[in-house]
């Protein structure tokens, strides 16, 4: 079932930005549980507040993590760290009423060639530990695509993360896509992960870096891209 959501700027009061998405008619809100103001701990002091503004919605919210977090990090404590973070936020999206949350494919540092490998088997350990703990709360853990980076952009690693880790979803960032390979990576994603896409950011960019432009501002095929997701 196609739904149309809006994602809270965790700059702006968090209430505020919930009751706007609904003043503008989406079917539900994607929380953005990251500070500012949507540090965990601001989220649990307004959560009844919160839990009521949400249930004028259609649809059930759905949860959006910082882009920062560092599953991948070879420094243990750090990892290890991110892994105890993520968890809390999945404890209070739970409370919430969130049953879908997100997390990125983000990677630091300077990791090439064969040194690619430690990075990559280390975002598949942290996430294999947090999607079994989000199963035990009845949420589903989804990984955006990040735009073109040091991060996990590139689709063949990707999709070694999503295929390396059961019951991981995908968080299909449609401009994100387009600044790591243009249409033809846009594409790729959808007919590589047609039955593991689970939800969609669009926005629009010019190729080369994360815009955030509204649709038809930017150079992406939108057209091309709805002819091609329809077809699953």
């Amino acid at each position: 079932m196609l739904c149309y959501g809006l994602l809270t700027n965790p700059s702006n009061e968090i209430l505020d930005e919930i009751t706007k998405a609904y003043e503008l008619d989406f079917e539900y809100v994607e929380i953005g549980i990251e500070g500012p103001e949507g540090n965990p701990l601001i989220i649990e002091k307004k959560k009844n507040e919160i839990i009521k503004l949400l249930q004028k919605f259609k649809q059930k919210p759905i949860g959006h993590t910082a882009y920062w977090i560092d599953f991948s990090s070879d420094y243990e404590y750090i990892r290890h760290a991110w892994i105890l973070e993520a968890m809390r936020e999945i404890k209070i999206a739970k409370k919430i009423g969130i049953d879908l949350i997100n997390f990125h494919a983000n990677l630091n540092g300077m990791f090439y060639g064969e040194n690619r490998k430690i990075p990559l088997h280390n975002m598949i350990k942290s996430l294999r530990e947090i999607v079994s703990y989000a199963h035990k709360y009845k949420i589903q853990v989804m990984l955006e695509n990040v735009p073109l980076s040091n991060g996990i952009h590139n689709l063949d690693e990707f999709k070694y993360i999503i295929d390396s880790v059961p019951s991981l979803f995908v968080h299909l960032d449609i401009p994100h896509a387009f600044t790591s390979g243009g249409m033809k990576s846009v594409i790729g994603y959808i007919n590589t992960f047609k039955n593991k896409i689970i939800h969609v950011h669009w926005h629009d960019n010019h190729g080369n870096r994360d815009e955030h432009l509204p649709i038809g501002a930017g150079l992406i095929d939108h057209q091309k891209t709805l002819k091609a997701l329809r077809k699953y």
